[in-house]
């Protein structure tokens, strides 16, 4: 298993809000089959969530994904509007795919919490891959890989951080 991404602020201090965000990209920030290099869909819904996370601004970002394999936080961090790419804080290790293969993106977010010190942190994930995680997960927000994250998923993922919020 690969060791936890290690998250520092913008000033480089460890961080440690309460509460996280674990984010996939492809089937979230947009559709699925998307022809990235020529079209406008590419990142389409990035914005949406962005607005999202300016109402909450406890919440850090950590990248779920498979582009943290081929991509530094840093390079992942451009994507997103000056404003937010502090909150992208670290990314989740990955484990030996051919140790583990159901629940995989549970288990990641798992490790990142536990080597990241977090593991009492509010969190919940954002991802279109249900077999990444144990079936009715309540942390997860599942989005339609072909309409990616739209008004449900909005809506969804506003309540959980309505509760993280309740919960302080």
């Amino acid at each position: 298993m690969a060791e936890a991404t290690p998250t520092h602020d913008v000033f480089g201090r460890a961080g440690d809000s309460s509460d996280v965000l674990f984010l996939d990209i492809d089937g979230v920030l947009h559709p699925v089959g998307v022809d990235y290099s020529f079209s406008s869909r590419f990142f389409s819904h990035l914005p949406q969530l962005e607005e999202l996370l300016r109402e909450f601004e406890s919440v850090d970002v950590v990248i779920s994904s498979d582009w943290r394999l081929a991509e530094s936080i840093e390079q992942l961090q451009r994507y997103f509007s000056a404003d937010i790419q502090h909150r992208i804080i670290g990314a989740t290790p990955q484990i030996d795919p051919s140790v583990i293969s159901s629940n995989r993106r549970q288990l990641e977010i798992q490790a990142w919490l536990d080597g990241n010190g977090r593991h009492d942190a509010e969190w919940v994930a954002l991802d279109d891959w249900p077999g990444s995680f144990e079936a009715g997960f309540a942390r997860l927000v599942l989005t339609d890989p072909t309409r990616a994250f739209d008004q449900d998923s909005v809506q969804e993922l506003r309540s959980h951080f309505l509760r993280f919020a309740a919960d302080r």
